[in-house]
C-alpha cells in the first residue's frame, strides 16, 4: 500500500515556493522546520535561577567578613579545594585543559550543527538562537554558582596587611628621599642575594646559557610545598595553609599560554595549579608557587605573588630560591627605576652574568609574542582578565600583578630585610 502525499511536510520542506540560500535563509517564514529543537525553557530557566539564587547568597556571605575568614576560607573553601586537588591529582596530566577542550566542543559542535542547519533551511535562525542563548545562559550560571561555592567568595578577604596586623610596616617613609633610599638599600640586597642564589644552585656565575633546575620537576615541586610549610610557620599561618595539594601541572597546550599572557592559571573547578613548560625555567619555580598560593585561598594576583616570593624563598632548593629572589628584585628594580633611574641601571649593573643571562632570556620570550597578530590577542586576554578580576572586588585588575612589590617591602620591613632562612630553622 503506497502513502499518501503529506502536503503540509511537502510546504515545510518548501516545495511550493523556491528556498532562500546563503544570508537569506537565515530569515525564515514562522512556520516550524524539522530541525527545530525545543527550547526547555522550565528546565533550563529553572536551572538558571537557581544557580543565580545560589550565586546571590554567596555574595551576601561575602559581606560578612567574619563569614568570609572564619567559615569560608578557614573551613568550606579548605577542604573543598584540597578534596579537588586531591581528586584530580590522581591524573598526571592537566585535567584543567581537558575540561576546557570539553567544554570548547561542547558549546561549538552544536552550534556549527546548528549553522549548518539554518543555511540549508531546515532550522529556523531564531529557534536555533534562541536555544543557543538558554543553553548558554544556564550553563554560564551553573559554572559561576559552583566557581563562587567552591572558591569564588575568598575574593572578599581582608587584604593581607589587615588580616596578618602589618598596618605599622605598610606606611612608607613620608619623605621622598628616604623613600628611594630605602627601596634602593633592600633591592641592592635582592641583588647580592640573587648572584648568591645563583651560585648556589648552578656553580658558577654563568652557565654561558640561561639557567635550569637541577632537581627533577617533582623534586623542585616538593621544594616549593615545603618552602610553603616554612611560610606557615614563620608567619603563623592556619596549619592547613602549609598541607600540600599536589603537584602543579605543566599544561600540554603550553604553545597558545603565551599568546594569551599566561604563565599559569589555577583551576577552580578541578582545584589543579597549571604552568606554561615552555616558558623559561627561571619564571616556572615562581609561577608553580604563584598558582599553589591560589590553591591555598589566596585569590588576589598580588598576594600570589608575594606569598609564591615567600613559599621560594623558603624552598629548601637553591633554584627555587634563587627564582624567588628573582621575581622580588625584578619587581622592586621596576619601582626603583620610576622613582631613580641611575640607581636602577647601577643596581642592575651588580648583576652576576648569568643572572643577566636569565632575565635576558624572559624578555625575549615575552617580546616574541608582543607584536602583530599575537599582540591583538594578547591585549584582548588582558582586557577579559582585567573585567573578572574587577567584578570579583580586585580593584586594580590586571594592574593588582605589580602591587606585590609593597607586600615584599612591607615583608623586608617586618624581617628586618630579606634574606633566605637557615634551611631547617625556617
Amino acid at each position: 500500500m503506497s502513502k499518501a502525499p503529506d502536503e503540509t511536510a511537502d510546504m515545510r520542506q518548501g516545495k511550493d515556493q523556491p528556498l532562500p540560500i546563503g544570508v537569506f535563509a537565515l530569515f525564515t517564514p514562522d512556520e516550524a522546520m524539522p530541525k527545530d529543537r525545543g527550547l526547555h525553557v522550565k528546565r533550563r530557566g529553572g536551572l538558571t535561577l537557581a544557580a543565580m539564587l545560589a550565586t546571590g547568597i554567596a555574595w551576601g556571605l561575602g559581606q560578612s567578613p567574619g563569614f568570609v575568614e572564619d567559615v569560608y576560607a578557614g573551613t568550606i573553601s579548605q577542604w573543598t579545594t584540597r578534596g579537588l586537588a586531591a581528586a584530580s591529582g590522581v591524573s598526571p596530566t592537566s585535567l584543567a585543559e581537558v575540561v576546557i577542550v570539553l567544554c570548547a566542543l561542547w558549546a561549538l559542535i552544536p552550534l556549527t550543527i546548528a549553522l549548518v542547519h539554518v543555511f540549508r533551511r531546515k532550522r529556523r535562525f531564531f529557534n536555533a538562537l534562541a536555544c543557543g542563548t538558554l543553553r548558554m545562559i544556564c550553563f554560564g550560571s551553573l559554572v559561576v554558582a559552583l566557581f563562587y561555592g567552591i572558591w569564588g567568595v575568598n575574593y572578599f578577604r581582608a587584604p593581607l596587611v589587615q588580616r596578618q596586623g602589618w598596618q605599622k610596616f605598610a606606611a612608607p617613609p613620608v619623605d621622598r628621599d628616604a623613600q628611594i633610599d630605602e627601596l634602593a638599600n633592600l633591592c641592592r640586597s635582592l641583588v647580592d642575594e640573587t648572584n648568591d642564589a645563583y651560585v648556589s644552585a648552578m656553580g658558577t656565575q654563568d652557565l654561558q646559557h640561561p639557567s635550569a633546575p637541577a632537581a627533577e620537576p617533582a623534586a623542585l615541586d616538593a621544594a616549593i610545598d615545603a618552602g610553603y610549610e616554612g611560610v606557615q610557620r614563620e608567619l603563623g599561618l592556619d596549619a592547613a595553609f602549609g598541607v600540600s595539594r599536589g603537584r602543579a601541572k605543566p599544561v600540554a597546550l603550553s604553545a597558545v599560554m603565551p599568546y594569551l599572557n599566561i604563565g599559569g592559571f589555577y583551576f577552580p573547578w578541578t582545584g589543579e595549579a597549571n604552568y606554561n613548560r615552555l616558558q623559561p625555567w627561571c619564571l616556572i619555580p615562581h609561577t608553580i608557587a604563584h598558582e599553589k598560593a591560589h590553591q591555598r585561598c589566596i585569590t588576589s594576583e598580588d598576594e600570589a605573588n608575594f606569598f609564591g616570593f615567600a613559599a621560594c624563598l623558603h624552598a629548601p632548593d637553591p633554584y627555587a630560591r634563587y627564582c624567588g629572589l628573582l621575581f622580588a628584585q625584578r619587581q622592586l628594580l621596576g619601582e626603583l627605576w620610576s622613582l631613580d633611574r641611575q640607581q636602577a641601571i647601577d643596581l642592575i649593573k651588580r648583576r652576576h652574568k648569568g643572572v643577566q643571562r636569565d632575565v635576558d632570556a624572559i624578555r625575549e620570550f615575552w617580546a616574541a609574542y608582543s607584536q602583530g597578530a599575537a599582540a591583538a590577542i594578547g591585549q584582548v586576554s588582558m582586557v577579559v582578565n582585567d573585567t573578572y578580576l574587577k567584578a570579583n572586588q580586585v580593584k586594580a585588575g590586571v594592574e593588582s600583578y605589580g602591587l606585590s612589590a609593597e607586600l615584599i617591602v612591607i615583608y623586608a620591613r617586618r624581617q628586618g630585610g630579606i634574606k633566605p632562612p637557615v634551611q631547617g630553622k625556617n
